[in-house]
């Protein structure tokens, strides 16, 4: 089951239009990659593709695009907010005031390091990580009172896809346990992550000799004698032993 840590500590600040949901940019700062997406609205990917003409095979003349790879030109915006203070912009934003200086520069200061979540919560979903030029403009939001603008990023070289960030540890996690109320010899189907790899197995504390995995999200277990009432499982595979999912034996 993914970690989605990265997902659920993200806030808007104090500038936050809204908050862009379940998709995550981060920028390389002193060599980490942080979480910019609380000030982050309307991001979008905007892939287009790479391709090469080629020849069908077999059918001489005839001609067919093959995909080779994409380019990518993010665009998100941001609200600057002025620390009433200060007169700065708030710390905060401290990365997009850097962005803006990128926007504004040539070469290699105009470009920086990004990872682009598709998706905050399903590990399985394509990570990207790469180098990319920054642009700046000025977005019009409709409010004399709000200062908004709008960054659009363009790769500069190869974007790879990465595995994702939000792979948690790779021990099972156990979600639910059905049917409740079996008793000693009883099948239960327990379920949750990364259960294919299952090596042992325990209902409170005592091993299950009987484990019959169904899937990488399924197993049943056999209670094991003298088991009654509170009766935590705990499955481990590999990497280490899972959760501990209550249960509780008629």
């Amino acid at each position: 089951m993914s970690d989605t840590t990265i997902y659920d500590t993200t806030a808007p600040s104090e500038g936050s239009l809204a908050l862009a949901h379940q998709r995550l940019i981060l920028l390389k700062q002193a060599g980490v990659f942080v979480n910019i997406t609380g000030d982050v609205n309307n991001l979008a990917l905007n892939p287009s593709p790479i391709t090469v003409q080629r020849e069908v095979y077999g059918t001489k003349g005839r001609t067919s695009t093959e995909i080779i790879g994409y380019n990518y030109a993010p665009s998100f915006n941001v609200e600057m907010v002025r620390d009433p203070v200060t007169k700065q912009f708030v710390a905060a934003q401290a990365w997009a005031k850097d962005l803006v200086n990128a926007a504004f520069s040539e070469g290699a200061e105009n470009k920086r390091e990004f990872q682009l979540f598709t998706d905050a919560l399903d590990e399985n979903m394509p990570v990207l990580e790469g180098t990319f030029s920054v642009a700046y403009s000025e977005a019009n939001t409709g409010y004399a009172d709000k200062g908004v603008v709008t960054f659009t990023l363009a790769n500069d070289g190869v974007v790879e896809q990465i595995p994702s960030p939000l792979a948690g540890t790779g021990a099972p996690v156990l979600e639910s346990a059905t049917p409740a109320g079996q008793t000693v010899g009883d099948l239960i189907k327990v379920r949750g992550y990364k259960l294919s790899g299952m090596v042992s197995a325990t209902i409170d504390g005592q091993t299950v000799l009987k484990r019959i995995p169904i899937d990488d999200y399924t197993v049943a277990l056999l209670i094991p004698a003298t088991v009654a009432g509170a009766a935590p499982i705990v499955i481990t595979n590999a990497v280490g032993p899972s959760n501990s999912l209550p249960y509780t034996a008629a």
